[in-house]
This record gives structure tokens, C-alpha cells and sequence, in this order.
């Protein structure tokens, strides 16, 4: 099983910057929204095609560059010195005049510009063995610029993984260029900003950069704490380092430090979240505990949700420099633990193909994947995405600029902060909520007109035809807004919004991110309290079809589907699967729960869902394009409308579950259209998750992963009077609940990296 030799290493450097976190944009009230129009049923509907994409590589452990200490030790990356006397003992370079011999008149900043000095090629030493008996000048006893300091080590952050242990969040070696300034007796502010300018320029031509520190920064290093390195300058790549590495002269280092690595960049991004610099450098009088360099904390998603788990404990080191700055000795005195790993539900595979498939169909839109039975969240994507590592070590204010301003809205994750119009995604709660009231059942038959007058107000059907006579299932199956508007009235406010709160709509999911929203459920008392006016009549009516004063996350709709899929309960989405130390002890253990019992007659629920599988495996259904050559699809198609900024926006979903027969996905996609541009449900959403699910289900048969499963759920033939009296409507029945998992041994359980022991 893969274990990254990164978790017993020295910790990550945030970020020598100040990393800005984002603020999320203010969320404007939804007005109240328009009746819904879906396409005409005899456009042409497309059908989604099995994809075959690449295979996604898996990520590799990132090796870093440290020297090994004794068994069992975190080895602290150490610098590469370049002592006085090891450079005039390859040939040296030019030493700064201290003996008050007169400088130039010229100032600094006007002479011209400096060509870098040649210097010695300084290969890289070995650090000196560690040993009680390393002889120490005495004159550190009696010279003032001696030092003997006590340092603070961070602790290597802990990963982030998917599932299987594949890193989110790693660490990895960085180095950088450091100034490390002599004691200099006698010299003058100018001589020293001379000499560590003359080197910054050195450094900096070799590789064409334009590296440079402010004077007062500078001199305050070496008033202050001089016996450290000074960094400056970006990170180095790995042939930057190379070439620094032979080219290093007097006052000039190789600093290593751990930063944070975002192995896959963008996938998942919404849900990792990033560090950012905990406090900054000291500048003042080294104190005792000053750490080694800055450290990180998390800022957004898990990386801040679980930062305390991922934080460690930070070691402590002693040095003994002598008065010119050499180090003497260094003794680790406490070892850093390493911070914690947090194991998520995520699938990295099934992720990378769910962003894929989104970033294809649209601009802007998010895609849940969860498991019907223990709520846990396979893929939860959101378009657009953004690079975790342009964090790293800081983000510019340019940058940072830019990512708000971007009128998609990157940053925002539209998966769980999203709140959107569920749209005819939220009928099959109606549908529940109506056939457990008992006023309508199986055998129902509604008119389904193009309008129905409701006050003073004409509320329209998609199709401008009327439809005939409809029971529930062919009320899903064609979508039928005046079936909802008559049905979701006469069953009335409370019974709707009851059954809407049993799956979950108006309340966080509970994952560990912050930035979750709740979306809103319309009832009589918040109506009231709101808005000043009953919940009844047009509004009421409005709500039946997922419009109106609804609002749900794409989180909330996947949830709901799971709920129907099991049919027992709507189990609470699991996100994090449990948290682990570095030998695979397990700390945290997140075990699948259950949200609300959903209490359904099977018979009830059998009619949803066989009008769920009819929207995609019936002639007239609504999502046949999102037929799925492999296995049985259950789905509901929404095409909704919303208003932002003032502007009318349509937006599309698709919701549902997989297979039909035994339900193994809930899933929920939602895109959301330009100004002026009309998209429906079973154009958009449809074929977008029909890719997914028939690429996903392509590999699943190429591993063998299919052997026992046989279609066996079909699209009824009734569901329309003109179709069917609906008495030979087969009646889909409730999974039943399954069995309780063995408890596990109190004082040993399998962690995702092995085999581990449970904290208690």
C-alpha cells in the first residue's frame, strides 16, 4: 500500500508572503422566479455516446531531497554554508574592504550596473557529523557577536488524500537563494547593503532574475539575526537549484524548505482548499523558539477544516554559531511530529472524469456523485476551477485580483455554496408528498393541460400542447408543470414542505467545509416571517415545480436522490473518511450515518421510481439522452430559471440514481446558462451526466466489476391515458435496508495505509 516518504520529513513552508484568502461574493436574494419551459417534445434529443478517455494517471509520491538522519529521526533539511575559509581555500573572490580604506563617492543606487564577480565552484559538503566532542574556539565564551540560539522546527504537514491514497495535499523540498551575512567589524551600513547586493546581483544573473531586497530589510537582518539565513527571490526549480549549487560563492546559500504541494493541481480544488502564511518571518532580536521559517495554516476547505490535525507539533533545535557567523554545532533537541492525514471519500479517478465531463457542457455548473447507502461523496466538482498551487509559497495581489474579478467566479463552489432553483428535480418530493397524503395514488389520473388559471394569474405547461391525462409516473416522465401546479396545491403547504425537510432541503448536509450553504424550503411560518404573506395559492404552486422561493444546493438534490434510491432513509454525505497519524493509527474515524427515515410506503415509492426510470428509458421521457449503454438509469431532468444581477438566467439539471435495479450512485448536475441563452435539462445536464456514467461504467466492465448485474428495470408502457388504463404499471419496491458491518476489534482497525490501532 502506498506510503509517501514525505510524512516522516521536516514540515512545509507555507509561503514566505502573506497569502490573502478569498472572500466569497455576497449572495443576492433569489426573486420570485417564472414558470418553466422545457423544449418541445419533438426536437430532436440527442443521445449521450460511451466515452472512452484517457486513463487518468495516478499521482506518485513527490521524493524529497534531505539527508537521512538516525532510524526513527525527522531529518531538518539543512542549508549548504559556504564558510571564508573553504572559499579562499578554492581561490575566493573579492573581500569587502572593512579596513576604513576610503570608498567610493559614487552612492550605491547610481553606480552602474554590477556585472557578477567570477566565482569559485563550490561543490556541495557534506554536513559534518553531529558529535558532543566538535571543538568549539573559546572565543564564542567572550565575543559578543557570538550566539547560541534556540530554535523552533515546524512539523511536516500532514497529507490530504483521496480514498485508494492518493495524495490532494503533499509536501515537497523547495529551495531558495539566502544571503548569509559574516560579522562584518567595522563596517558601514553601506558596505553592507554593498556586499549583500553585489551578491543578490551575482545570483541573480546567472539565472536572469530580478531579485532584490529592500535596504531596511536587509540591515535589520544583520543588526538582528545575522547568524541566519536572509531568503530572497522565488522557489528554484530542480535545474536552478543544479546550477546555483556549483556557482555558490561567499555570503550566498542554498535554503531548503518543505511547501506545500497540490500534486493535481486544480482537480478538487473547492474541496482541498489551501494554506497560507501563519504569521510572517520574525525581523526583531532572535528570541528563543523563533521558528526555523514561517509557518502555514489553512485557509479554505479541508486544509482549514481539519488544519488542526494537519498542523504537528513543532521540534526544537540548539545552534552554537561563533562570533563570524560559522556554526559551530546544532543538536536537535525534540523531534517535530508530523501533522495528521486526513482521508477523504473522494475518488480521484471518478473526480478527474467528473470535472472533465463538466468543464465540457458548460462554463459554469457542478456535479455530485455520492454512494446511495453510506452518503459518501465520490466526485463533488465545480466549474471553474483554479490552481491550489498558485498559493504557493504566496499569491500575488495581481493574481488574487484577478481570480475575484473573473466574472465566472472561480473561487466559488458551486457544489455545496451554490443555491439554486432545484427546478423538476424537486418533483419527485411532491410526487412522495402527495401520494403519502393520499390524495392522489397509483391509479390518479390528472389532466394535463398547456395553462391553469390560478387567481388572477396564468401559470403555463414547457410544451405548449396539452399532455392528456397523466398518473405520477408519466407526471415525471413528461415533466408536466400543471400536474404539479393542481397536485402540489391541493396536498398543500405543510405536507410539501414536510416531506421536502425529510430529504434534507433547507439544511446544511453537515460535510466538513465551511462555505456550505442551506438553501431555503419555503413554509407557512418563514413565508410569513419573510416575505409578510401566506405560503398558498401561486406561490405554493410555484414551489411544486422546484421554483419560486426554493432553493437548493446541487449537494441537497444528490442527497435527496440517494434517499430515493436506498428508500429507507437519506443517509448524511460523508466527505472524510477518517484522519490517521504517521503509522497509520487511526485518530478520527467518520463511520456513515443516517440524516432522516424517510417512512415510505414501498408501494408510493414504486410509482416515483418507476416515473424516474421512465424519463430516461421511455420513448417520450424527458432524459433519454442520458441512456446509459451499460446499466439501467433512473433521472429527472429540471430546466430552471433564476435571476442574477438583474438579469434572467436559465439553468439545467439532471438528477437521479444508478443502476435502476440495485442503486449504487445518487447523483445531481446542474449548468448554468449565459445571459440570453436557453438550455434545458434534457439537452445540457442530461447528456453531460449519460458521458459520465457511460465512461465510468465502460472501465467498471473492463475491470470485470460488472459480473451478476443483468438489466431487468424497464420503462413502463403506462403513465398517459391514452397509453395505458396503467394497470400493468410494474411497481418498482424499496431496497431494503442493509445488513450492520461486524464491529470492529476495540483495540486494532485497518487504516487506508495499513493496518493500524484505534486511539481511544
Amino acid at each position: 500500500m502506498y506510503r509517501s516518504p514525505l510524512l516522516a520529513l521536516i514540515p512545509v513552508l507555507g509561503a514566505f508572503g502573506f497569502a490573502l484568502a478569498p472572500a466569497q461574493e455576497a449572495e443576492e436574494p433569489a426573486p420570485r422566479a417564472l414558470p418553466v419551459f422545457e423544449p418541445a417534445e419533438d426536437e430532436e434529443v440527442p443521445r449521450a455516446l460511451p466515452v472512452d478517455p484517457d486513463e487518468v494517471p495516478r499521482a506518485l509520491p513527490v521524493e524529497p531531497e534531505v539527508e537521512e538522519g538516525a532510524e526513527g529521526e525527522v531529518p531538518v533539511p539543512r542549508a549548504l554554508p559556504v564558510t571564508p575559509e573553504e572559499l579562499a581555500a578554492e581561490g575566493g573572490s573579492e573581500e569587502l574592504n572593512t579596513e576604513g580604506e576610503k570608498e567610493e563617492d559614487t552612492p550605491v543606487a547610481d553606480r552602474p550596473e554590477f556585472e557578477p564577480p567570477p566565482l569559485p565552484s563550490v561543490s556541495r559538503r557534506e554536513p559534518e557529523p553531529e558529535s558532543p566532542s566538535v571543538p568549539i574556539d573559546a572565543s564564542w565564551e567572550t565575543r559578543t557577536e557570538a550566539r547560541t540560539l534556540t530554535l523552533s522546527v515546524p512539523p511536516p504537514r500532514g497529507q490530504v488524500t483521496d480514498r485508494n491514497g492518493l495524495p490532494l495535499a503533499q509536501n515537497k523540498v523547495a529551495y531558495s537563494m539566502a544571503l548569509k551575512l559574516p560579522q562584518l567589524e567595522g563596517a558601514t551600513d553601506r558596505e553592507v547593503l554593498r556586499f549583500a547586493h553585489e551578491r543578490m546581483r551575482a545570483a541573480a544573473g546567472y539565472l536572469g532574475k530580478d531579485w532584490s531586497l529592500e535596504d531596511e530589510v536587509i540591515l535589520k537582518h544583520y543588526r538582528n539575526r545575522r547568524w541566519l539565513p536572509l531568503p530572497f527571490g522565488d522557489s528554484l526549480s530542480s535545474n536552478q537549484k543544479e546550477v546555483m549549487q556549483e556557482r555558490l560563492g561567499p555570503g550566498l546559500e542554498l535554503f531548503p524548505t518543505y511547501q506545500r504541494h497540490y500534486p493535481e493541481s486544480k482537480v478538487a480544488c473547492h474541496i482541498v482548499g489551501y494554506v497560507g502564511t501563519k504569521a510572517k518571518a520574525p525581523t526583531g532580536p532572535v528570541a528563543s523558539g523563533d521558528p526555523l521559517w514561517a509557518t502555514t495554516e489553512g485557509r479554505e476547505g479541508l486544509e482549514a477544516t481539519f488544519d488542526e490535525h494537519l498542523q504537528g507539533r513543532a521540534g526544537s533545535v540548539n545552534f552554537i554559531f561563533n562570533a563570524d557567523g560559522e556554526k559551530l554545532a546544532e543538536e536537535l533537541v525534540r523531534q517535530p511530529r508530523p501533522g495528521r492525514n486526513v482521508i477523504t471519500s473522494i475518488d480521484l479517478e471518478m473526480q478527474k472524469l467528473a470535472e472533465d465531463c463538466l468543464r465540457r457542457y458548460t462554463d459554469r455548473g457542478a456535479f455530485v456523485i455520492m454512494d446511495v447507502q453510506t452518503g459518501d461523496i465520490y466526485a463533488m466538482a465545480s466549474e471553474p476551477t483554479y490552481d491550489l498551487n498558485t498559493w504557493i509559497p504566496y499569491i500575488s495581489t495581481e493574481e488574487f485580483e484577478k481570480l475575484r474579478e473573473d466574472p465566472d467566479l472561480p473561487l466559488f463552489p458551486r457544489s455545496f455554496r451554490g443555491q439554486y432553483p432545484p427546478a423538476s428535480t424537486f418533483k419527485p418530493a411532491v410526487a412522495l408528498a402527495a401520494l403519502e397524503s393520499g390524495v392522489v395514488d397509483g391509479d390518479t389520473w390528472i389532466d394535463c393541460p398547456s395553462s391553469v388559471r390560478i387567481g388572477n394569474e396564468i401559470f403555463r405547461n414547457w410544451n405548449k400542447n396539452g399532455e392528456g391525462s397523466l398518473n405520477v409516473a408519466g407526471s415525471l416522465r413528461r415533466s408536466c408543470n400543471t400536474w404539479y401546479y393542481n397536485v402540489g396545491r391541493r396536498t398543500g403547504a405543510e405536507n410539501v414542505s414536510s416531506m421536502a425537510h425529510r430529504f434534507g432541503f433547507g439544511e446544511k448536509t453537515g460535510i466538513p467545509l465551511n462555505a456550505e450553504m442551506a438553501g431555503f424550503m419555503p413554509t407557512e411560518a418563514n413565508v410569513r416571517e419573510r416575505y409578510g404573506h401566506s405560503f398558498s395559492h401561486g406561490y405554493l404552486a410555484h414551489a411544486s415545480i422546484g421554483q419560486g422561493y426554493v432553493l437548493s444546493t446541487p449537494i441537497q438534490v444528490a442527497q435527496m436522490m440517494a434517499g430515493i434510491g436506498n428508500g429507507y432513509s437519506v443517509p448524511k454525505p460523508r466527505l472524510v473518511l477518517q484522519v490517521q497519524d504517521l503509522n497509520n493509527n487511526i485518530v478520527e474515524a467518520y463511520e456513515p450515518q443516517s440524516r432522516n427515515a424517510l417512512n415510505l410506503t414501498p408501494k408510493n415509492l414504486g410509482y416515483v421510481r418507476q416515473g424516474l426510470i421512465d424519463v430516461v428509458n421511455a420513448g417520450s421521457g424527458t432524459g433519454r439522452s442520458a441512456g446509459n449503454y451499460y446499466v439501467t438509469m433512473a433521472g429527472k431532468t429540471g430546466t430552471g430559471e433564476w435571476v442574477q444581477k438583474g438579469e434572467k438566467l436559465y439553468l439545467s439539471w439532471f438528477a437521479g440514481y444508478v443502476p435502476a435495479e440495485d442503486p449504487k450512485y445518487a447523483f445531481a448536475a446542474v449548468c448554468e446558462g449565459d445571459p440570453g441563452q436557453y438550455i434545458s435539462g434534457g439537452k445540457k445536464a442530461a447528456p453531460l451526466v449519460g458521458e459520465f456514467f457511460n465512461a465510468h461504467y465502460k472501465k467498471l466492465k473492463g475491470r470485470g466489476e460488472l459480473e451478476g448485474y443483468a438489466r431487468t428495470a424497464e420503462a413502463s408502457s403506462g403513465g398517459s391515458r391514452a397509453a395505458s388504463s396503467g394497470d400493468d404499471a410494474p411497481v418498482a419496491t424499496a431496497v431494503s435496508e442493509p445488513e450492520a458491518a461486524p464491529a470492529a476489534e476495540p483495540e486494532r482497525r485497518r487504516g487506508i495505509f495499513g493496518f493500524g490501532r484505534r486511539r481511544r
